[in-house]
């Protein structure tokens, strides 16, 4: 998949997601970092059946405003793949999915949740399990420019071992260098937040 446009790995991994149950309807988002030039889903569009337009590319500064043109509009959580590319600069993907899980997890009230001492935590970088790393968790916002800016804040004061957080209510957001290191942080967290969800059962 590595020789192919941006666009459509995006859309081919959408679909995968999509089928996988993490990408229901239009939740998610996931973008590509080519360059100076952001390729992100658009707002509103079904993740199972993503065309060529609902791929859009802007420019990854945030500095730069959008000056697009027709009905699409990149996804609403841009500010925070551009939050996370500029405060990790070897990000080249990021990827954002809505499971069961991970909105159980996040119910907590914490504002981090220690992961499982599990054996996949080291293909997320975590060389000793047992540490039982922190996930942070972020607060749902209804614009979403104010979840950006307290991760802009928050994760290099702290510096969480994890390429990935989590935004109450909401969802998991991991990143990698590139779109197949990124694909396998997301696999191996939500593989973990499924062992933790099953682990403390909501009461009933």
């Amino acid at each position: 998949m590595a020789d192919r446009a941006p666009s459509t790995r995006l859309r081919l991994l959408a679909r995968r997601l999509y089928r996988r149950g993490w990408m229901e309807g239009t939740a998610g988002n996931l973008s590509l970092r080519v360059g100076e030039d952001l390729w992100i889903t658009a707002s509103g569009c079904h993740k199972g059946s993503l065309a060529e337009e609902d791929i859009l590319r802007i420019p990854l500064d945030e500095g730069i405003p959008l000056t697009l043109s027709g009905e699409r509009r990149p996804s609403a959580e841009t500010a925070i793949h551009r939050v996370i590319y500029r405060l990790f600069p070897k990000t080249g993907a990021v990827l954002h999915v809505h499971t069961i899980e991970a909105a159980r997890v996040s119910e907590t009230g914490d504002c981090e949740v220690s992961l499982p001492p599990l054996e996949v935590l080291k293909g997320l970088g975590i060389s000793d399990p047992e540490t039982r790393p922190a996930l942070p968790v972020f607060e749902n916002a209804l614009r979403v420019p104010e979840i950006a800016r307290a991760i802009g804040e928050r994760l290099p004061a702290t510096r969480y071992p994890l390429p990935a957080l989590l935004i109450r209510h909401h969802g998991t957001t991991v990143w990698g260098e590139t779109l197949p290191e990124a694909i396998r942080h997301l696999e191996l967290l939500e593989f973990s937040i499924r062992f933790l969800a099953s682990k403390n059962p909501l009461e009933s």
